[in-house]
């Protein structure tokens, strides 16, 4: 029989409280046995010392002889010392015995109750450790004793032997006391099993949630989510955290599969579109409409060189989702190898109306341990974005500050500017904006995620910020010496 986590968690919860209820009353009772039996240990202490003093005021009166009157009874002193006549006669002889009922045809038969009546534990005994009032005890190991004086010395001993067990109205009442804490726990042990129903079912609802959307999520349905209001009401407790992570673990597969969809359309239309300009140069040269000419075979050759480009930068981003991204770290001189790649991309920035701007003052030397290829290729790949997407007559400024051991590169341009919404996705692979700055200028779309990737090898950030010339800012912090390069 497979028990499911509800009725363990009821289990659970419902045996600890019958545990925890069972020792209460447990304990409880014997507490109660205990203590009842001391206070009638005390109440029968008082009566031997109402009896012991009821002796010695009787042995003041009438003599030490009167012990020797086989007529008196502990019955009767105890009658007489509560307030009864003593010449009026015991209405119940045998009770003075501890019977409840006069015995058949006068015989002696033993007392209801056995010795454990409160006169059949009482005895008045002489020096000599003889019987003078009451029944003999046999077993006398434990007993209470009190001394009877006459004239300053004592002359007999008042003897209670303790009771074994509680009769009567004492033992009456001691159950009903137990019936009590039998119903009182009962009672409890009831109310613990629906609260741990109660808080098994509310614990359980949001785990059944989890199992439910998790086997969604296995199955490739990444829209599954677990709603609110299943008893957890904030994420402060561990299962609130369990449900928020899901959440965001699914809404995380969502987005990455929204993305390798998109990853499939994007790359397929950017192969497509070389190779059918490919397929069409090859037929036009194949059905002779085209002459096989030398200028023929270099447009071949730049859409395969194209082509080649976008593999390429594929199959890199794929090493650094990989984290396999090759990089030979060395010592080189940083300010150098930005200002030789600005002036590289100087004359294209003139012929297209921009004027590009490394910052003043560059003329000082920084030492960096980098590759200094990949971060050619960052910087490249940076300024062709600047330079293809920036109006005339604009600007591209290059800045470069070293704090904390930290390097600080920021490329800035000029109008126009990428819409906010869209800054936070210009990494992306193939994303492209909308807008002003998505106009067809060339490029696969690839350029920024790999300088993502440059950027990540080494240990530092890249964001995307408006610029202050009305444009875009790709601001670079990289540590001078990354771990990596250790």
């Amino acid at each position: 029989m497979h028990l499911r986590l509800v009725h363990k968690l009821s289990l659970l919860m419902l045996s600890f409280a019958l545990l925890a209820v069972v020792a209460l009353g447990g304990f409880t009772a014997w507490n109660l046995r205990q203590g009842f039996g001391e206070y009638l240990a005390a109440k029968d202490v008082q009566h031997l010392e109402q009896l012991t003093a009821g002796v010695e005021k009787l042995i003041q009166n009438e003599g030490l002889d009167v012990l020797q009157n086989r007529g008196l009874s502990i019955h009767d002193l105890l009658n007489r010392f509560s307030g009864m006549p003593f010449d009026l006669p015991d209405p119940f002889p045998w009770k003075d015995r501890g019977w409840l009922n006069p015995p058949p045809n006068g015989s002696h038969g033993p007392p209801p109750g056995g010795p454990d009546a409160l006169p059949n534990r009482l005895s008045i005994v002489g020096l000599d450790g003889q019987t003078l009032l009451g029944r003999p005890q046999i077993d006398i190991s434990a007993q209470v004793l009190r001394p009877v004086h006459s004239h300053g010395q004592v002359v007999a001993w008042g003897r209670m032997v303790p009771a074994r067990v509680i009769l009567g109205d004492q033992s009456r009442f001691l159950f009903a006391q137990y019936v009590g804490i039998v119903l009182i726990s009962g009672v409890l042990v009831v109310l613990a099993l629906f609260g741990a129903i109660w808080h098994s079912r509310r614990w359980v609802r949001p785990l059944i949630a989890v199992q439910s959307a998790t086997q969604q999520l296995a199955t490739g349905k990444f829209s599954a989510r677990i709603p609110v209001g299943l008893g957890v009401q904030s994420v402060g407790d561990e299962i609130g955290e369990v449900v928020h992570n899901i959440n965001q673990m699914a809404a995380s597969l969502e987005r990455l599969d929204s993305s390798r969809r998109r990853w499939l359309a994007d790359i397929s239309h950017e192969l497509r579109t070389p190779l059918t300009v490919l397929q069409g140069d090859i037929e036009a040269l194949c059905d002779g409409v085209r002459p096989m000419q030398h200028q023929a075979m270099v447009v071949l050759r730049e859409e395969v060189l194209s082509l080649g480009k976008i593999v390429n930068d594929l199959h890199l981003l794929a090493l650094s989702d990989l984290h396999t991204l090759s990089c030979h770290f060395a010592d080189f001189d940083l300010v150098e190898c930005v200002a030789q790649c600005v002036e590289r991309f100087q004359r294209r920035a003139q012929d297209a109306g921009l004027v590009m701007v490394f910052n003043e003052g560059h003329d000082i030397s920084q030492r960096v341990c980098w590759d200094a290829d990949r971060i050619q290729q960052l910087m490249a790949n940076i300024l062709q974005n600047s330079l293809r997407y920036t109006d005339a007559p604009g600007q591209i400024r290059i800045r470069l500050k070293v704090s904390n051991e930290r390097v600080h590169l920021m490329i800035s341009d000029s109008s126009p500017s990428v819409p906010l919404q869209d800054l936070a996705h210009i990494f992306e692979p193939l994303y492209r904006c909308d807008l002003s700055r998505s106009r067809v200028q060339g490029g696969s779309g690839l350029g920024l995620s790999i300088c993502q990737a440059i950027v990540s090898a080494h240990g530092g950030t890249i964001q995307a910020m408006p610029s202050d010339l009305g444009g875009l800012s790709i601001e670079i912090v990289l540590p001078v010496r990354p771990e990596s390069a250790v």
